[in-house]
């Protein structure tokens, strides 16, 4: 518990030093945002669909480029299920290690293949979460001025190395007003996670929260 509620205060004073980065929304209202990452899958994704479209919850999914690319059926569900579109990476490689001109570019290829796959303007996707959260004050920049927007989160539960009651505990317990949650609904993740969200969801909601997308 303590090295998740170190993680959070890093993430918060990072915020405060560079504003343009999203880790935690206002406290008031009672809002909280739930993101998934490294998606899309032609199997996993859908399931958590479902979840989401069964308890009435918006979300937020940063999409791998190259699965966009290889799926974008799945994307279109996500888009016309009304849930908001953004970046992960192209491949799923840590930004620093990334020449900068290649991360951009796959940035750039990213968010095309997702304005295709949904018929929707590329400039209306400008929101990234880097891979593992790993990032450089240099490639900060580059991002901001690109019209790129970097979001992290404060609370990510490792649900794909743990039981799912202990994720479903840790969630309950550490998130707060402008929480911004992070699951994963690709690499075979889905059929767990969509129990997740079917289990949380209708808790968070009794304690008072509501969903709402990134943007």
């Amino acid at each position: 518990m303590s090295s998740l509620n170190s993680l959070r205060n890093f993430y918060r004073s990072l915020q405060k030093r560079h504003p343009s980065i999203l880790v935690h929304g206002s406290a008031s209202p009672n809002q909280i945002a739930l993101t998934f990452d490294d998606g899309p899958h032609p199997r996993d994704t859908p399931q958590v669909l479902d979840v989401l479209a069964k308890q009435d919850v918006q979300a937020t999914f940063f999409l791998i480029g190259q699965s966009v690319e290889r799926y974008p059926h799945p994307v279109k569900q996500i888009y016309d299920a009304g849930h908001q579109l953004a970046i992960h990476c192209y491949r799923h490689i840590p930004f620093p290690i990334e020449i900068a001109s290649t991360l951009m570019g796959g940035l750039n290829r990213s968010r095309n293949a997702i304005a295709k796959a949904c018929g929707i303007s590329p400039e209306s996707i400008r929101h990234v979460r880097p891979p593992y959260g790993f990032f450089t004050a240099r490639i900060l920049s580059r991002l901001n001025e690109s019209g790129y927007r970097l979001v992290l989160w404060d609370n990510m539960p490792l649900h794909f190395i743990q039981p799912i009651q202990r994720t479903v505990d840790q969630i309950l317990t550490h998130t707060l007003p402008g929480s911004v949650i992070v699951l994963h609904d690709g690499k075979g993740h889905g059929k767990k996670v969509a129990a997740i969200i079917d289990t949380i969801i209708p808790m968070l909601k009794a304690k008072g929260f509501a969903f709402i997308r990134i943007e």
